[in-house]
């Protein structure tokens, strides 16, 4: 059975576009996992300078403010060389990440990164169909 990522998975936009910027740490808004046993986050990169680390890294805990949260042992990283990682992305899966809620973290290093956005897919929903939150001001399925 086929099944529409838009009707059985809920699409955030879990961080704003960020001005270039080095040495920090930017977190995104939390999810709430409760009903859905993934997540994917597609980070959006801009204007990436040379020898830059962009590191998109999930933080996830059992506790609403994430208190109790701690980073998950994989991450998706880019070194950029001069223009490889301009206009590109950085994408993490986490299947089954054992915690109810989950927030996406950039951490920027060495060289300035600019970053275009973030969005968030909640996927392999419980319950379905599910309706879009705010983020998605409009949406519709075509079968074609």
């Amino acid at each position: 059975m086929l099944q529409s990522l838009l009707k059985a998975g809920l699409i955030d936009r879990v961080m704003v576009a960020q001005a270039a910027g080095t040495d920090d740490t930017l977190s995104g808004d939390i999810l709430d996992l409760q009903n859905c046993d993934s997540v994917m986050a597609i980070a959006a990169l801009g204007d990436v300078a040379n020898t830059a680390v962009v590191s998109l890294k999930a933080y996830t805990g059992d506790n609403a403010a994430l208190s109790d949260g701690a980073y998950e042992t994989l991450y998706a990283t880019v070194t950029a060389t001069a223009t490889s990682a301009d206009n590109k992305l950085l994408v993490l899966d986490i299947v089954k990440p054992g915690k109810r809620y989950c927030r996406f973290d950039i951490v920027r290093a060495t060289a300035n990164a600019v970053i275009d956005d973030v969005v968030a897919i909640r996927y392999n929903n419980r319950v379905i169909p599910v309706t879009q939150g705010a983020d998605v001001i409009d949406s519709e399925l075509n079968v074609g």
